[in-house]
């Protein structure tokens, strides 16, 4: 489509009248070289059959000067460069464009004139039907300009009419009668395709403008989204720095109080801290998901095995439920993303057991089809009504929680389950009744791979202390982190040493004191930050367990962190999450 510029404003008819009259003189255009070879072929039978006739030699003059019309139009067709063009030269090309269309008739309506013979009907009849075909051609290749059509139609037909309407024969005045008719039904046609060509050209530029808006408000909406995950993955860090070390010093003081009463008082802190921090995971989740950080990594992995992972777990969760789970964990091979799967089937297991006064939870896995399996998740809860089935996937809808009682969630687990089904391709399938219960499946492509090796559980020996004795650099900006997190890992049996500058503990390093683990915070003050730290350490002493702490979800640090291999623990860490990293690490 032709992209206007210069463009003059037209109030009479709208507000695309311009560009519809600039996209007509164009189709007149494009048609231009069909009408040019359609006219210089039809000259040449006219001018061979006169050749034959007293006019032989005004048969040859007629044909000099309709070709060299031909060839003017020509160069004029080829003057036009619509890529490169404004709004002024494209009409004043449409008013040459009329003006030769207009010449082009009068030549051809100049040879009715001068061969105009009544004594030979069949030359008559000859050139009475090149005129028609002339006129029908016309009329395809100039029906986008009625005024065009009618500057060349008249001056071909309108002069042999009259001269056969002055005849004295009424064969003469009938075929002048009728030709007149015939110029009127063309023009009559040339009209109504006129206006089914304004018409198509009006709603193509209204949906062009529609679609434009429709993009406009798309890309504004998707700012608006990218707009608000950057606001959370950036204000996870400062929110997370002080949770992170009123966490460590909880722990801390669970570990010091004596009496009931200040240990109800201290799991009523902890209580509230696990609200707060499960809030933060969900939002940074849906943050990060939505901000394209999160990439699926799909790998071939048996899905049984990672059921009866997951089995203790929630078994523990339907006794304090009173409600009985059935975990078939039969073994498929599937290609997914097992850590993100896992996270919906959590999520999914959560909300079953939550939702579920009495009865029963069950997890099964049937085939499908030769290619997917369908993991099933059934509870006998309290249902949803068909009208919800599409609402509980949308953030912090809760059906059967209107008070926002904070023990029944945040309504953003099966958000989490849409937004990671989304990116690992894969097809949930929800039916519930109410007052019946739940069935949701889970569609998973099976994989060719085999799964060779064996899975082995690694029991850990609890009584033996692996961090008896552990020299532990702890490096962080923020002195009350510091200070928890030292007397944290004091507590465990590990000789720490604390640093809130990366620079001195290059110094102490480099002065020989050696450490054998490493916790890091990645957003440092200085030269480096916790991984450039690491990289630096690892030169001097080689490489270390460490663990990278941070509260920072932005995906570059993501990736640095992962691109060197190195463990990570998001803010706030609770206490047994990095006691169980740092012996699993040591193992």
């Amino acid at each position: 489509m032709f992209r206007f510029t210069n463009q003059q404003s037209s109030t009479d008819l709208g507000p695309y009248q311009q560009k519809i009259d600039i996209e007509k003189i164009l189709i007149a255009h494009r048609n231009c070289p069909a009408t040019l070879i359609g006219n210089a072929l039809g000259a040449i039978p006219m001018t061979l059959v006169m050749q034959n006739t007293a006019y032989s030699l005004s048969a040859v003059g007629w044909f000099s000067v309709l070709y060299l019309l031909i060839m003017v139009r020509w160069w004029h067709y080829k003057s036009l460069d619509t890529t490169h063009t404004d709004t002024e030269t494209i009409f004043h090309y449409g008013k040459v464009q009329v003006l030769l269309a207009c010449l082009s008739g009068c030549i051809w309506g100049s040879a009715g004139v001068i061969f105009f013979d009544p004594a030979s009907i069949s030359n008559l009849a000859f050139i009475i039907l090149t005129f028609v075909c002339m006129l029908a051609g016309s009329l395809a290749s100039l029906s986008a300009r009625p005024i065009a059509y009618l500057l060349f139609s008249l001056p071909v037909m309108l002069p042999l009419s009259i001269m056969m309407l002055l005849q004295q024969d009424h064969f003469y005045n009938w075929m002048g009668f009728g030709a007149l008719v015939y110029l009127a039904a063309t023009f009559a046609f040339c009209l109504n395709l006129y206006k089914v060509i304004t018409q198509s050209l009006r709603l193509q530029y209204e949906n062009l403008d529609l679609i434009s808006d429709l993009q406009e408000q798309k890309e504004v909406a998707d700012k608006a989204n990218r707009d608000k995950s950057r606001f959370l993955a950036s204000a996870s860090h400062d929110l997370r720095q002080p949770l992170h070390a009123v966490n460590l010093f909880t722990e801390l003081l669970s570990q010091k109080v004596t009496s009931t009463p200040q240990e109800n008082d201290v799991r009523n802190i902890q209580q509230g801290l696990r609200s707060l921090n499960e809030l933060l995971d969900v939002l940074l989740d849906i943050s990060r998901l939505d901000a394209d950080i999160v990439h699926a990594h799909k790998v071939s992995f048996d899905i049984g095995s990672l059921l009866k992972k997951m089995e203790p777990q929630f078994e523990l969760d339907a006794a304090r439920h009173k409600l009985r789970l059935h975990m078939q964990a039969t073994s498929h091979t599937v290609f997914s993303d097992p850590i993100l799967l896992e996270r919906v089937i959590t999520n999914l297991l959560v909300n079953a057991l939550r939702y579920t006064p009495q009865g029963s939870v069950t997890v099964s896995i049937s085939a499908q089809d030769d290619n997917n399996i369908a993991l099933r998740i059934t509870d006998t809860g309290i249902g949803i009504p068909k009208d919800s089935l599409d609402d509980i996937f949308d953030e912090f809808v809760q059906l059967d929680n209107p008070e926002r009682n904070r023990q029944k969630g945040l309504g953003l687990g099966l958000a989490i389950v849409r937004r990671i089904m989304d990116l690992l391709e894969h097809t949930i399938k929800i039916e519930s009744e109410v007052g019946k219960g739940t069935d949701i499946q889970l569609f998973l492509p099976l994989s060719d791979e085999k799964i060779t090796h064996e899975h082995q559980a690694h029991m850990i020996n609890t009584r033996q202390n692996k961090l008896e004795n552990l020299s532990v650099m702890i490096v962080d900006n923020e002195p009350d982190i510091i200070e928890a997190m030292s007397e944290l890992l004091t507590g465990w049996g590990c000789d720490c040493r604390s640093y809130t500058s990366t620079e001195q503990a290059i110094k102490t390093i480099k002065a020989g004191d050696e450490p054998d683990f490493l916790l890091v915070d990645y957003r440092m003050p200085g030269d480096y930050n916790g991984c450039e730290f690491v990289n630096v350490i690892e030169s001097i002493i080689g490489k270390k367990p460490t663990i990278v702490i941070t509260g920072d979800t932005s995906e570059h640090v993501l990736n640095e962190i992962k691109q060197q291999d190195l463990s990570l623990l998001d803010k706030p860490i609770k206490a047994v999450q990095l006691r169980l990293l740092m012996e699993k690490m040591l193992h």
